[in-house]
Parts: structure tokens; C-alpha cells; sequence
């Protein structure tokens, strides 16, 4: 067997935390491949907003990031938040630059930037299915057992059920606290602000909301997600509650008169809360949905998955500057993601429990 090329880093899975995290490698003088088993632009189950966070720290990373994506005729710039409970509504501003973009534009945009702006070696519609490991380095291979690569430090940034995870952590998916959610493409939607998302909360479907996020070009990403230990237990079919939550509101009702889809529903599982599992271990770091990183409240995942890549970078560069790739120099990636994000991930467990368990609370907030 001929010996596959080697590469200091190998990331796989080009969504927002891998292209992040090639980015933030960029000027770190490593030989970095970029892998993913699809062809770019792809499509995304994904609510479509972008938040402050991930712009922010990807402005930091590339500062030109910023003028770069406001130039693109498919994001959005959202300003405010508007939550409607009953006849009853909350409205939240954002201080900080927000929008809605296609995730298929949004990743497509970003992958960009990696053949632009770095030397990493990307490769599209690769797929891995099998990671073997020498000790000091992994190999990737595809299903047909042919050998695309090796590295030194493999980064898992593939999503959920991963191929990494699969292989190298020791967090299994059916243990991990999930979301199922549906989405589908919608054009005449009328009377949304075109500068806010809009979320709908009845209590018959607590713990779960419905969403619609206002697009370029009078697009609307509309979607309905619930936990799915929950929606188990009650054995509530998804589409079902979508379509209740649109008869039951008067709101919906008269904003979705004349609307029409245009894309078929599209469905996935979401690992929401804080980790409790290393994502970390001897060469290999996992971030994004593959460290399950979503918000639990919102179900955002973008904007952690942004910061997981660099924060993925900052170890990676520590780790090739020590030589140092154990388990428990590793350990500092989780040590950071759990300084930054742990307070702020339990305290949206927590509330989502207390709203699950006690419906009358919403009455209270409202």
C-alpha cells in the first residue's frame, strides 16, 4: 500500500467550525486539509441566522470578514427578536450585528475564504469511513478502504454522529440530550418584519417553538423543533404540531393566508446543552455540533460551532509549539470551552427544564 500524504492537521467537515478553524490556522505555518463528504454549495437542515457571535469571531480571525460577507446579496441583517406567547409578545434588539443567510450561501461563502485566504489542502466529496490510528498519527480512509490521508492532529468537526466522534470519543450520540427539528422554505408570508425573527410559543408543545426567519429576497425559513425525549413521550408527530401551531394562532393564521411552500420538509437531531463527555483526547479535538455545543434554549449551533473552531486553533498551535499532543494537554480545549461556555449553557438547561416542568412560568414571564 502505497503511504497516503501526510498533513499536520486534518479536519473533517467544512460547515462553520471546520472552515473556522482552517482559518484560524492560517498564518500557523501547518499543513492543514479541510475534508468533507459533500460538494459545495450543499444544502443544510438549519434555522438560517447567523449570529453575533459567530460574526464577531470571525472578524477577529479575519478582519476583513465583516465588509467581505455584508456584500453578499443573500444575508439579511436582522435587528431584533420578537417572541410571541398568546396575544402576548417580548421584543429583544440586537446590539450586536446579526442576520439570516442560507446556510448552503453561509458555508459556501466560507470555504471561500479558506481557498482564499489560507494554503490549506481542501478536499470535497470525500468521504471517511474508517479512522485508523499508529499512535502518533491517524489515517483516514474512504468506504472503499483507499487511504486519502494522515495526520498528526485530527479535528472532528463532522456533526452529529459523527465520523470522529464514532471512532475516538467516548460521547455516544444516544447518550447525548437531543432536539429534533423541521424546516421548510416558505414565499408569501405577510406581515413580518423584514429586520426580525420571529418565535411562537403555545403551551400544548412546550418544550418546543416555532420559528420564522425572514430571508433575502422575500424568502422565509419556517420550522417547528422540540426535545426528542419529550416529543417521544407524547408521541407528537412534528409535521402535525407545525401545521396545529398555524391553525391554533390567529396571528399565523392570517400571516400564513397566503403563503406557499416551496421546498419539501427537511428534518434533523440537534445534540443541545454543554458536553458531558471529553471532547478532547490524544490527537484529536472535536468541536462544534460533534462536541454538542447547540444552545439549549434558542437551538443555535453556529454561533459556538464559530467559536469552538477557534478556540480548536488556539490548542492546536499550542500543542504543535510543545510537541505535546496527550490526552491531558489536550485537556486544555476543554478547560476553555468550559471557562466560556458552561455557566451560560446550564443556566438555558436549566430554564428550558423549569418552563418543561412548569408551563405556568411562561404566563409569569410574559
Amino acid at each position: 500500500m502505497n503511504h497516503p500524504e501526510h498533513f499536520d492537521v486534518a479536519i473533517v467537515g467544512a460547515g462553520p467550525a471546520g472552515s473556522t478553524c482552517a482559518l484560524a490556522l492560517r498564518n500557523s505555518g501547518l499543513r492543514v486539509s479541510l475534508i468533507d463528504k459533500a460538494v459545495f454549495p450543499r444544502e443544510k437542515v438549519c434555522g438560517d441566522a447567523i449570529p453575533s457571535r459567530a460574526i464577531k469571531v470571525l472578524g477577529e480571525i479575519c478582519p476583513d470578514f465583516r465588509s467581505d460577507f455584508s456584500t453578499q446579496r443573500d444575508q439579511l441583517p436582522i435587528k431584533k427578536t420578537v417572541i410571541h406567547f398568546r396575544d402576548r409578545k417580548l421584543s429583544h434588539t440586537w446590539k450586536l450585528d446579526a442576520c439570516t443567510c442560507r446556510r448552503s450561501v453561509f458555508d459556501t461563502f466560507l470555504l471561500a475564504c479558506v481557498r482564499e485566504k489560507t494554503a490549506t489542502t481542501v478536499l470535497e466529496g470525500t468521504e471517511i469511513r474508517e479512522i485508523c490510528t499508529s499512535g502518533t498519527d491517524y489515517r483516514l480512509d474512504t468506504p472503499d478502504g483507499r487511504p486519502v490521508l494522515s495526520a498528526t492532529l485530527l479535528v472532528g468537526a463532522d456533526g452529529f454522529n459523527g465520523v470522529v466522534s464514532r471512532f475516538l470519543a467516548s460521547g455516544s450520540p444516544a447518550k447525548r440530550k437531543q432536539c429534533q427539528a423541521i424546516c421548510r422554505y416558505y414565499k408569501g408570508i405577510t406581515g413580518v418584519d423584514p429586520v426580525a425573527t420571529e418565535i411562537y410559543l403555545d403551551r400544548a408543545w412546550l418544550p418546543g417553538y416555532f420559528w420564522i426567519f425572514p430571508l433575502a429576497g422575500g424568502l422565509f425559513n419556517v420550522g417547528f423543533g422540540m426535545m426528542a425525549g419529550y416529543r417521544a413521550r407524547r408521541n407528537i408527530n412534528l409535521q402535525t404540531a407545525f401545521s396545529e401551531m398555524i391553525r391554533r394562532s390567529a396571528i399565523l393564521g392570517e400571516k400564513f393566508r397566503d403563503a406557499a411552500p416551496v421546498s419539501p420538509f427537511r428534518g434533523s437531531s440537534i445534540p443541545l446543552g454543554f458536553p458531558s463527555f471529553p471532547v478532547s483526547g490524544d490527537h484529536f479535538l472535536l468541536t462544534g455540533d460533534a462536541a454538542s455545543l447547540v444552545d439549549p434554549l434558542s437551538g443555535d449551533g453556529i454561533g459556538n460551532a464559530v467559536l469552538s473552531g477557534k478556540l480548536a486553533a488556539d490548542q492546536i498551535i499550542r500543542s504543535f509549539a510543545s510537541g505535546d499532543f496527550s490526552r491531558r494537554s489536550m485537556k486544555n480545549y476543554d478547560r476553555c470551552l468550559r471557562s466560556i461556555l458552561r455557566g451560560e449553557m446550564k443556566r438555558k438547561e436549566y430554564l428550558v427544564r423549569l418552563l418543561t416542568r412548569m408551563p405556568v412560568m411562561m404566563e409569569w414571564i410574559f
